[in-house]
């Protein structure tokens, strides 16, 4: 199948009859993207070699053809996103396709679990299942509602193992949230091509979230390792009114 990351990239996932490796079961495993499973020729329906890359992520080695059935068909990318139906771009010179609608449902949830994770806002109690959860009730559709779920937890109340001690961590976890630092509050928000080590970088150059917003290109890209590519996404994140709502 094929998941849908924050930023829109899509990424084949192989689902693997349970295996285990390297001490634990292995029930899927990342194809990369579209190259990777084309020069490895993986096809639905094989038997292939798997490992642990640097003994953490499940990774395909290769297809066993010896063993395939005659007839599974060759891979292909899907042209649609598998979430939102919307035309799948991949620019020249880049290896992923990307879902390009920013109000696509998938690459809302997982925006707002990559806030929420302990490497970003560090907001104890709201991941990846819970998300999902307020999400699809609509009770959280963007970042702001989450600072707003003190407002709602009459209606966090009525989900399954929401009960009010939970409820009342989770509050409190937002609420500490609050404290973060400038390079966490950069990185949560999850701009393209700025991951941790940028984020830092940017926080102590610019110093207020008010300074960076009013950066220039070429301000930015006078920084030590942040190049033209980051700075031209830093800027247009910055330019687009939604973004400057949330903030």
């Amino acid at each position: 199948d094929f998941q849908v990351g924050r930023t829109g990239n899509i990424t084949p996932v192989a689902n693997l009859e349970p295996v285990r490796v390297a001490g634990s079961m292995v029930r899927r495993a990342t194809l990369h993207n579209e190259d990777y499973v084309k020069d490895k020729d993986i096809r639905e329906g094989d038997y292939v070699i798997i490992r642990k890359a640097g003994d953490i992520i499940p990774e395909i080695v290769s297809a066993i053809v010896d063993k395939r059935t005659p007839g599974l068909k060759k891979f292909e990318m899907p042209s649609n996103c598998p979430i939102c139906d919307s035309t799948l771009v991949r620019k020249a010179l880049q290896s992923d396709y990307n879902c390009i609608n920013e109000s696509c449902a998938a690459r809302r949830v997982e925006s707002l679990i990559h806030f929420a994770s302990r490497v970003a806002m560090n907001i104890d109690g709201l991941g990846e299942k819970i998300v999902e959860q307020l999400y699809t009730e609509e009770i959280i559709k963007g970042i702001p509602d989450i600072y707003d779920l003190n407002k709602k937890a009459y209606q966090v109340l009525e989900l399954d193992r929401m009960g009010a001690k939970s409820i009342n961590n989770l509050l409190e976890a937002i609420e500490d949230s609050k404290k973060q630092s400038l390079e966490k509050l950069i990185f949560g928000l999850g701009i393209k091509h700025v991951g941790s080590k940028v984020s830092l970088t940017l926080a102590k150059r610019f110093k207020t979230m008010d300074l960076l917003m009013n950066a220039g290109w070429e301000e930015l890209v006078l920084i030590d390792e942040i190049g033209e590519v980051i700075a031209t996404s830093v800027v247009d994140y910055f330019e687009n009114n939604e973004n400057l709502n949330i903030i």
